[in-house]
C-alpha cells in the first residue's frame, strides 16, 4: 500500500514539475519592430485606436500609442538572460479621450514589463513583470 502511495505521489509530482517547465524563453530582440498590444492583465483590448508598442532594442528606446496617447521609454536589455530586459518610466502625451480606461491600464504596465516568453499562438508574445507573470500580450499586425 505504501509503495502504490509512493507511486502514484511520484507520478503526481513529474507531473506537476513538467507543466511549470513549460514556459519558452524568448530573446528580447525579436521584439524589434511594431507590435499590436492585444491583451493587458488578462483582458483583451478593445479599444477605437489599436494600440501599439514598437521595440527599437539598437537604440534602446520603445515607443507607441495606448488607444489614444503616444508613449515613450528607455528599454536596456539584461546581458545574462537574453529575454530579459528593463523599461524606465514612460512619458506620454497627456489628451483626454473617450476610453481612458483602456489607456490607463496599458500606460499603468509598460515600466512593469520586464520580459518576453511565447505564447502557445505562434503569432504572439507574452510580455512578463519580474515575476514571471504575464501583463501584457502582443501580436505583429
Amino acid at each position: 500500500m505504501k509503495k502504490v502511495m509512493f507511486f502514484m505521489l511520484s507520478i503526481a509530482l513529474t507531473l506537476g514539475v513538467m507543466s511549470s517547465c513549460s514556459e519558452v524563453k524568448v530573446d528580447a530582440k525579436s521584439l524589434e519592430g511594431k507590435w499590436n498590444i492585444v491583451e493587458v492583465d488578462g483582458q483583451e483590448v478593445k479599444a477605437e485606436k489599436q494600440p501599439f508598442i514598437e521595440f527599437k532594442m539598437a537604440d534602446g528606446r520603445i515607443h507607441g500609442n495606448a488607444g489614444c496617447n503616444t508613449f515613450n521609454s528607455a528599454i536596456s536589455m539584461d546581458a545574462k538572460n537574453p529575454s530579459a530586459f528593463t523599461v524606465k518610466l514612460p512619458i506620454s502625451t497627456m489628451m483626454a479621450c473617450p476610453d481612458m480606461q483602456t489607456e490607463q491600464l496599458i500606460m499603468r504596465t509598460l515600466d512593469k514589463l520586464a520580459g518576453v516568453i511565447a505564447n502557445k499562438d505562434k503569432s504572439k508574445y507574452d510580455l512578463i513583470d519580474k515575476d514571471g507573470k504575464v501583463v501584457m500580450v502582443i501580436q505583429k499586425p
